[in-house]
């Protein structure tokens, strides 16, 4: 419970619940630990995925050898040691552990961490901004793996802390979220892909809609966009998809469905686009539905997301610092 408060101290403190919710979406732990002044550092450690050095030192270093959602749950564990004024600790498997692992005879000091970690990226106030912004509505949605996959990528952490944490936020009973673990996240990848994946099995597919309009995307350079978006074809409108290929972005698919049931004329498309970021990955994307005999106009609706697909830390500062610093990315 202590370490629980501490973790929503930080986030008063830094005033985090404005600033997240009015932009990715998703706390950004190294920017926080270069806010309090603590020193981070990444490194290719082979047989931990992070350590904290004791006071009067004081600072964090997480391995470079595994995925982005496990530096970011890594960091935030030792910034819990940092902040609960811990002894010195390496940590060689943390793993977003669930809220009602068994802890045995594990060190206290650990499960302290890990409750500052969860709590710290994964508050309830996240969930409630992300289910609000996207329409959903816990009988109607949240039972299906699919909306919470993509909660996860929203929230920056795994499938299986986003499933956690429904549970220890007393959003879902824990026999729901036990059904949910069970579903395997490469099945929920191929279900969006269909016949495209992702380029490695760390990467993800991220389902975007209109209510994502002016988002920040953060993820991986290999991960995948499934991009669906309502289109007035029986107007004669069309996202003008040139867009995507002149930043870079490989179209894999580009088809429209419409609704059939019932079957209504006119009626709105969904203009359905998956497509590989370029080796970058960062920028803002904007599309523009126009009708095709006209030359556009400034009203005409828009689509726009920021992207961040930078993938994890590659050593030395973290991006956040290197920005703070004026440094090169």
């Amino acid at each position: 419970m202590d370490a629980i408060a501490a973790a929503k101290r930080v986030h008063r403190e830094l005033d985090l619940q404005r600033r997240v919710t009015g932009d990715a979406g998703q706390i950004d732990v190294f920017e926080t630990i270069g806010e309090l002044d603590i020193p981070l550092v990444f490194k290719p450690l082979t047989s931990a995925l992070g350590l904290c050095l004791p006071a009067p030192l004081r600072g964090i270093m997480v391995t470079t050898r595994r995925g982005l959602h496990i530096q970011r749950f890594t960091a935030a564990h030792e910034l819990g040691h940092v902040i609960l004024e811990h002894h010195g600790s390496v940590d060689c498997e943390i793993l977003e552990r669930g809220p009602f692992a068994p802890t045995g005879s594990r060190d206290l000091q650990e499960v302290a961490a890990d409750a500052f970690a969860a709590e710290f990226l994964l508050p309830r106030w996240l969930y409630r901004h992300h289910i609000r912004s996207q329409g959903w509505t816990v009988n109607g949605h949240l039972r299906n793996p699919d909306v919470v996959y993509q909660l996860s990528l929203r929230m920056g952490a795994s499938y299986e802390a986003t499933c956690w944490g429904l549970v220890s936020h007393q959003i879902l009973p824990q026999g729901e979220v036990d059904a949910l673990r069970k579903v395997p996240v490469a099945r929920l990848k191929s279900k969006l892909g269909g016949e495209f994946k992702p380029r490695n099995s760390w990467a993800d597919v991220w389902r975007l809609t209109n209510k994502d309009n002016g988002a920040r995307v953060v993820g991986n350079p290999d991960d995948l966009l499934r991009i669906e978006l309502e289109e007035a074809a029986g107007s004669g409108y069309q996202w003008e998809v040139e867009a995507l290929r002149g930043a870079g972005y490989l179209i894999l698919s580009d088809e429209s469905a419409f609704s059939r049931d019932p079957l209504l004329y006119g009626a709105r498309a969904v203009r359905i686009l998956i497509a590989r970021p370029p080796a970058a990955g960062v920028g803002t994307v904007t599309l523009r539905e126009t009708q095709l005999w006209g030359n556009g106009a400034a009203d005409d609706p828009a689509f726009s997301v920021a992207l961040a697909l930078q993938g994890p830390e590659l050593g030395g500062l973290s991006r956040a610092d290197r920005r703070r610093l004026g440094l090169q990315p």
